[in-house]
């Protein structure tokens, strides 16, 4: 290690953390809000939320139709998997009940 880098080593751990002070006037000019408990809640409500569905990116027709024929031909296939199964398993128990004289 180098002499500079010796000296900022010991400058940094000498050094307290330099943080902006937090004054008064910070504290002040924060406006006090009031709550209210009745009346405006629907209707605020409403607004935030058109406000918020105007954010979405919402996808084209072409988009949604192909991310919705995915989604088909994944529970199709995901389905005939089952089935499979199923049938499978449906016979290896149907077996060992014949097996064991049931």
């Amino acid at each position: 290690m180098s002499e500079k880098e010796k000296q900022e080593l010991e400058s940094t751990a000498t050094e307290p953390n330099k943080q902006p002070a937090k004054t008064d006037s910070a504290k002040k000019s924060k406006p006090s809000e009031k709550k209210t408990k009745s009346g405006g809640g629907l209707s605020r409500y409403l607004r935030e939320m058109k406000s918020e569905l105007k954010k979405v990116a919402w996808p084209s027709k072409k988009q949604t139709l192909n991310n919705t024929g995915t989604v088909i031909v994944c529970v199709i296939i995901v389905g005939i998997f089952v089935w499979i199964f199923d049938g499978i398993a449906g016979q290896f128990i149907g077996a060992l009940l014949n097996l064991f004289g049931r």
